[in-house]
């Protein structure tokens, strides 16, 4: 990931592969994309397809045309594509791997100037109207895609940003559940971040709403992936009988107060202590020594009692340690006594 111009972040996507499938195609799409090949009813297979029993197979030919070319030789595993005919998209999905083969042209089409040749995933017809990706992706004019295009990257870069990934954007417009493509890309935004200043807040209005449920679960598994699944204050462990961690990942600025998603903002604990931490019996010392509110006539003041002055455990990259920004708002909201 690097940094554009206008400091925006700029991710190391997927790209997005506009494809028409003209008249003359459409019968031969409808047969090898829109329905698998059944590559056992082949005697003898091209290498790249041996030992697979079925493939969404589609392909493109030789060109002089130096940006089709480009295009072609930059797709790769992972890109997305939507199929185009007749005025409109009929179809979607992503590249599951791409290779050069004249005979499988020969062999599925009877055409073997198409040798570029790329396979396809995560296939389906439920795709939006050009008018939407038209204008998604900025474009103005007549929709119509008029030849193999590869959506220039920077487009591609501003769909991520409003979406988090472009499948997002492109195929789950109806959903606000993030991808797992996403939460991985706000994984390394959160990462990046730690090179910048600390910020105590994010604006309500800074990310989709999508975006932001990518952020907490990147957040989330940072902080507890920094702590080794440890709670910090009482060094417990525990797991569900299917191995999933008992520890949480608590904000230490609250997201009730807008709290941002930093890892520095983070901190691992088991459930009652991330509790206990919220709720303000127990707070950071700049030191990283665990402080107790003196409410000695409550419940549970003695057990928390025994914390008081231990030092925390802490990741053992500094990076991702607790900011005293974070720290002294925490005292602050709690009603702790300065512990600088």
């Amino acid at each position: 990931m690097a940094y554009g111009q206008t400091n925006r972040l700029v991710y190391d996507i997927s790209g997005l592969y506009l494809i028409p499938v003209n008249d003359a195609w459409r019968d031969e799409f409808r047969r090898s994309v829109e329905s698998p090949v059944n590559l056992t009813a082949y005697e003898d297979v091209p290498p790249q397809l041996e030992g697979l029993t079925e493939r969404r197979i589609w392909g493109t030919t030789e060109t002089d045309a130096s940006k089709k070319q480009t295009a072609i030789d930059q797709m790769t595993s992972g890109d997305s594509v939507l199929f185009y005919h007749d005025g409109e998209f009929i179809a979607g999905g992503r590249v599951q791997c791409t290779f050069e083969n004249s005979d499988v042209g020969r062999l599925l089409w009877n055409e073997p100037r198409s040798r570029h040749i790329f396979t396809i995933e995560d296939f389906t017809t439920d795709v939006p109207a050009i008018e939407h990706i038209w204008n998604l992706l900025g474009y103005k004019g007549r929709p119509v895609v008029q030849g193999f295009t590869r959506v220039a990257d920077q487009r591609v870069a501003g769909l991520v940003d409003d979406s988090g990934s472009v499948e997002a954007a492109i195929f789950d417009e109806g959903s606000d559940e993030p991808s797992e493509a996403e939460i991985e890309n706000a994984r390394t935004e959160l990462k990046q971040a730690i090179a910048d200043e600390p910020r105590l807040t994010e604006a309500e209005d800074e990310f989709t709403e999508r975006r932001q449920r990518a952020r907490d679960a990147a957040f989330a598994r940072l902080v507890k992936e920094a702590y080794d699944d440890t709670c910090a204050m009482c060094g417990q462990s525990r797991e569900t009988p299917d191995g999933r961690p008992e520890v949480e990942a608590a904000h230490i600025y609250p997201k009730e107060q807008n709290g941002r998603d930093d890892i520095r903002n983070g901190i691992a604990l088991c459930r009652l202590h991330h509790w206990a931490f919220d709720s303000g019996w127990l707070s950071l010392a700049d030191d990283y020594t665990i402080l107790v509110r003196d409410c000695p006539g409550r419940n549970g003041y003695h057990e928390f009692k025994q914390l008081e002055g231990k030092r925390v455990r802490l990741p053992s990259d500094e990076r991702f340690r607790p900011d005293q920004r974070f720290t002294a708002k925490h005292r602050e909201l709690h009603g702790f006594k300065n512990s600088s």
